[in-house]
């Protein structure tokens, strides 16, 4: 019988994991909530308050993000080992989500005050999660202008 890697050395072989500091993967290991998801499972939901951040570690998943003020939401496919969801609060307050899972998933569910510690602890994850939150807050912005030009 194969008996499976533990969690910290499943993340350090995904190539966006493998940069963040030992201790980093074990906190996470150790700390957040491996969790499986069917095809067609709701993870997130806009109505509902997350205190976490999901990560992607294998599966597809896509994102509704409702833009405040805008008809249409940003719809994004993501099926990246170590993609995101969830945990920063400005984020969900100015686009809320809903999340599914479009094939079976596996997510890691991280508790935002243990990614907060990690993001003052490790550069490289910190440098990643502002990374991440920059590219989201051009693609709203870049979608919200869209909408708006299309008109009503």
């Amino acid at each position: 019988m194969i008996m499976p890697l533990p969690l910290s050395d499943q993340l350090a072989g995904l190539p966006v994991f493998s940069a963040f500091a030992p201790s980093t993967l074990a906190a996470l290991a150790e700390n957040g909530t491996e969790r499986a998801a069917a095809a067609g499972e709701t993870l997130l939901s806009r109505d509902r308050d997350v205190d976490s951040f999901l990560f992607l570690l294998e599966g597809r998943w896509t994102m509704r993000r409702f833009v405040r003020g805008v008809a249409e939401p940003l719809v994004w496919r993501d099926e990246e080992p170590g993609a995101w969801a969830s945990g920063v609060a400005a984020l969900e307050a100015i686009a809320p989500t809903d999340l599914f899972a479009d094939r079976p998933c596996r997510v890691l569910d991280a508790p935002r005050a243990l990614a907060h510690g990690l993001m003052a602890e490790d550069p490289a994850f910190a440098a990643r999660i502002l990374r991440d939150i920059h590219r989201w807050s051009e693609r709203l912005s870049v979608h919200a202008a869209l909408m708006r030009a299309r008109g009503p």
